[in-house]
């Protein structure tokens, strides 16, 4: 399956039965959510899944909140995907092999996708920034992924099924180490 930035997908109970981490949103039991925007990082090969929630109102309010103490909102972004707003997760976004995406979400016959090119390319950049800060620890909430800790296990799983940019593959063999 073909994943392209932008579209939404869903992921397999694998992947949480792999990680096992308690703050990943985790499927449902009898419906096909939560589903999540994804980008691929070119850098290491993997794909960045950002969860949606349909909660408009309590993130808009949280969202609010957050402008009136004048502190930053690029954790949470809400945009219109399908003509209905979506709330998109960034503090909880989580890295994954292809192999662990489970599918893209399908809404009338037609994949759900945000289709302004510009919107992903703006999203996708706010997403690199998020994670730049959270990998220099940077925590903004206290449930949010361990995304240090999933990044090595499925760069791990990576390295052996597929090729990885070298520098991470000499950084997990510990080849580079000195």
């Amino acid at each position: 399956m073909e994943i392209v930035t932008g579209s939404l997908y869903f992921v397999s109970n694998d992947f949480f039965a792999k990680i096992q981490d308690p703050y990943l949103k985790a499927n449902y039991e009898d419906t096909k959510r939560p589903h999540y925007f994804a980008f691929r990082d070119n850098r290491t090969g993997l794909y960045w899944l950002v969860p949606c929630s349909s909660k408009i109102e309590k993130f808009e309010r949280l969202v609010m909140k957050k402008q009136e103490q004048h502190k930053p909102t690029d954790t949470i972004k809400i945009v219109k995907i399908f003509d209905r707003k979506t709330v998109l997760l960034f503090q909880d976004m989580f890295p994954v092999i292809a192999r662990y995406i489970d599918g893209q979400y399908i809404k009338g016959g037609r994949p759900v996708r945000i289709a302004d090119p510009k919107l992903v390319q703006e999203l996708e950049k706010n997403a690199k920034k998020i994670i730049n800060l959270l990998y220099r620890g940077v925590r903004f909430t206290p449930t949010q992924p361990d995304i240090i800790k999933i990044e090595k296990i499925m760069l791990e799983e990576l390295q052996g099924t597929e090729e990885i940019p070298e520098c991470f593959s000499a950084e997990i063999t510990g080849a580079g180490a000195s």
